[in-house]
């Protein structure tokens, strides 16, 4: 029986993250769960009830900070009536389990990326969303800008023809001190440049282009100790679609001192550049074509798109309306990157993802 919502969504946090971090330069950013409280609070129609996490003291504090109770065990935080949606920011690995039991205790879900970090307890924890008639939300606010979804109705429109060439690139810059946790391991991390950073470039690729068939890649830890970082810090994919389209990949956390992320298409009858929402270049062989860029503009805040998803997910929670990050989608990046592992681990063999 599906679990429906007709009143304020109460919103519990798993995992707090840790105080005082400097990710990127933003100041806000104390872990991705205070990103989340942020935008929960501001938000209407939402409200932040509580918290958990293993660190009672970081615990404390967020609570402190948010207005909300602090749980520091996690059966009694989903045995509270006044939680109806449980929002996962665990390390990668702990997704999967810790998302089925909100879903068994019948709490709905949003997920930070990645959705897990192998197939496998990506389909378990989906088969558990889906028998407890729970609703769930991935993380992926790169699908929220307008800007990428103006490219996504252009491509669909036929105005750019065949895309020749596509191209994600996550050229990111970690220290040491980054990976001195969990980060960087198989067991919770799940892989590297391509499974933490350079997944939202990742799924945008496959938001904009869904007919992928063919990928072959290489990897390498070069910019880090090895006997810190087991996972890739760099890794180059090439892509094939079955329209004809060829893509690249690039992913790296070793690009000092960190330039971003991008998207590119390019075609015959136009070609548009994207810093995840920025539009850095669009040109178009007909002028009718060309989007007003103008309105291709969002707030200038932090995490954005974060704000964007809750305003979407809060409907989509009580039942009023569908959403673009519905848990499902998540597979497809993953299933992705999984390609992408295998095809480096084999010496760049071509590999057929499974995407659906």
């Amino acid at each position: 029986m599906e679990v429906v919502l007709d009143k304020t969504v109460n919103f519990a946090v798993l995992g707090v993250g840790v105080p005082n971090q400097n990710l990127g330069g933003h100041s806000v950013y104390n872990g991705i769960g205070e990103v989340h409280a942020h935008f929960i609070s501001q938000t209407p129609g939402a409200r932040l009830t509580a918290c958990c996490d293993l660190n009672r003291d970081n615990g404390e504090a967020y609570a402190r900070k948010f207005s909300c109770d602090f749980e520091h065990d996690y059966e009694r935080l989903l045995a509270r009536p006044d939680v109806d949606v449980v929002v996962v920011c665990t390390p990668s690995g702990l997704h999967g389990e810790h998302t089925e039991r909100a879903a068994r205790a019948g709490k709905h879900v949003i997920v930070e990326k990645p959705l897990e970090i192998t197939l496998a307890k990506a389909d378990s924890m989906l088969t558990a969303v889906r028998e407890s008639g729970v609703k769930g939300v991935i993380v992926f606010p790169t699908r929220y800008y307008s800007a990428v979804n103006a490219v996504r109705d252009a491509i669909n429109a036929g105005h750019f023809g065949t895309p020749a060439l596509i191209n994600a690139l996550c050229l990111r810059y970690r220290d040491d001190v980054y990976y001195s946790g969990w980060r960087g391991t198989w067991a919770l991390d799940g892989g590297g440049a391509c499974m933490n950073q350079g997944i939202h470039m990742i799924d945008a690729l496959l938001y904009l282009l869904d007919d992928l068939a063919t990928v072959q890649a290489r990897w390498d830890t070069i910019g880090h100790p090895k006997d810190l970082v087991e996972v890739e810090d760099v890794a180059l994919a090439l892509l094939t679609f079955r329209r004809g389209t060829l893509g690249t990949i690039q992913c790296t956390t070793c690009a000092w001192p960190d330039h971003g992320e991008r998207i590119e298409l390019h075609a015959m009858d136009g070609s548009v550049s994207l810093a995840t929402h920025r539009v850095l270049d669009w040109q178009m062989a007909n002028d009718a074509h060309l989007p007003d860029l103008s309105t291709l503009v969002e707030r200038d805040e932090e995490f954005t798109g974060h704000r964007l998803l809750y305003l979407e997910a809060v409907p989509y929670f009580r039942g009023e309306g569908p959403c673009r990050c519905e848990i499902a989608s998540g597979r497809r990046s993953l299933a992705l990157i999984e390609a992408i592992y295998e095809s480096a681990r084999q010496g760049g063999a071509v590999i057929e993802p499974v995407l659906g």
